[in-house]
């Protein structure tokens, strides 16, 4: 199954599963107020019901609470839902599949837990998550219109899924394994849309939010591991093979709405790599280059990037943080010398899709691990 995810922007990142494209809003966004325009005539409450955040209760800081906290009913228009809170949820859903509503609340809160830890310890949100799951395309259209008003014309070309914009998580049902690859890797983005002071440049954005989709399912418990991403791993492979990887000059300098009119599989490539530079960032070169995904992740959420690139880059910083792509990060954090880190690079993905590296993928371990590498 081809997994497909793009975004574009601070504010917006859509995803989709079997082919689609996301669409963007301007940086330093703010919540928007639904419209009240008359188009939802329930008991749904554009005022109250989809943006108000109820504050978090500390105690549960640091800790991992999927448990379902609280289920009330939610009517929007004529579909009956429900609003199911958890420590840092508000779910509201009209989804009729019952095995969706209870696993969601339980991925998420998951999720969460590993986004905060795989890489670094990072701050959880101030506010609970405004995640809104409809039974169906038409539902999902009404809800963007009223979320996200001028927005959601561009939002509403998505094919097929959900996306996250402005710190809200709006998708629609496509059964129960696309629905949750999709919250895994839109749930990232709508964590730092809504914690983080900073913005990290799209290229370790997109990878950190493929590197959040591997999990799988132990007695009924997600289990995160970012190895486990058996879709990327066989786009990588092939892409390899055929000859059509991208540098690492050229993967630091390509944005998502590059491959909006693009047809053919070069968009799958681009998260593929991502996917891989993560791991190679996280691992590769023995460690060489951990501390510095760790420096710069955490740098972003607590508001220190662009103070860093600037004591590290100089008069170079300024140009380089104006846009959300290209070089800079990289430069200030792992390496000076591209093309040498690119050298590096290329050697991991050679040995990445190997013969035999892809049974250590499906079971969700590194493929590097024998080879110490």
């Amino acid at each position: 199954m081809k997994h497909q995810t793009m975004s574009v922007g601070r504010c917006a990142c859509a995803a989709w599963l079997l082919g689609a494209w996301i669409a963007a809003a301007p940086l330093g966004c703010t919540p928007p107020r639904p419209r009240t325009d008359g188009q939802a005539t329930s008991t749904y409450r554009p005022g109250v019901d989809s943006t108000a955040s109820t504050p978090i209760d500390g105690a549960a800081s640091n800790t991992i609470n999927p448990a379902i906290l609280s289920r009330e009913d939610w009517r929007y228009t004529t579909a009956e839902g429900e609003i199911i809170r958890t420590t840092h949820y508000r779910i509201f859903t009209t989804t009729k599949d019952k095995v969706i509503r209870v696993r969601l609340a339980l991925f998420l809160e998951h999720a969460l837990a590993h986004y905060r830890s795989a890489i670094t310890p990072l701050p959880e949100p101030e506010t609970k998550l405004d995640t809104y799951l409809m039974n169906n395309r038409p539902q999902w259209e009404r809800i963007t219109k009223q979320l996200m008003g001028q927005q959601a014309e561009s939002l509403l070309k998505i094919p097929r899924g959900g996306y996250a914009s402005r710190g809200f998580g709006v998708f629609y049902d496509i059964g129960l394994f696309d629905t949750l690859a999709i919250a895994g890797h839109e749930g990232w983005h709508q964590f730092t849309q809504k914690s983080f002071k900073e913005s990290l440049p799209a290229w370790l954005e997109e990878g950190l939010a493929t590197y959040m989709e591997g999990h799988r399912w132990e007695q009924n418990v997600p289990t995160f591991r970012p190895w486990a991403n058996v879709q990327r791993f066989d786009q990588l492979r092939k892409a390899k093979n055929a000859g059509q990887l991208m540098s690492l000059d050229e993967l630091l300098g390509s944005r998502p709405q590059d491959f909006l009119d693009v047809t053919d599989d070069r968009v799958l490539t681009f998260y593929a790599q991502l996917w891989a530079l993560t791991h190679f960032l996280n691992e590769g070169q023995g460690g060489k280059y951990a501390a510095g995904l760790r420096e710069a992740v955490s740098d972003a959420a607590l508001g220190r990037l662009s103070e860093t690139m600037s004591s590290r880059l100089g008069e170079r910083a300024g140009s380089m943080m104006a846009t959300r792509n290209g070089p800079g990060v990289f430069l200030a954090y792992f390496n000076s010398d591209v093309g040498a880190a690119g050298t590096e690079f290329a050697q991991f993905l050679d040995q990445l899709t190997q013969t035999g590296a892809r049974g250590p993928v499906v079971e969700g371990a590194s493929p590097f691990v024998k080879s110490g590498q």
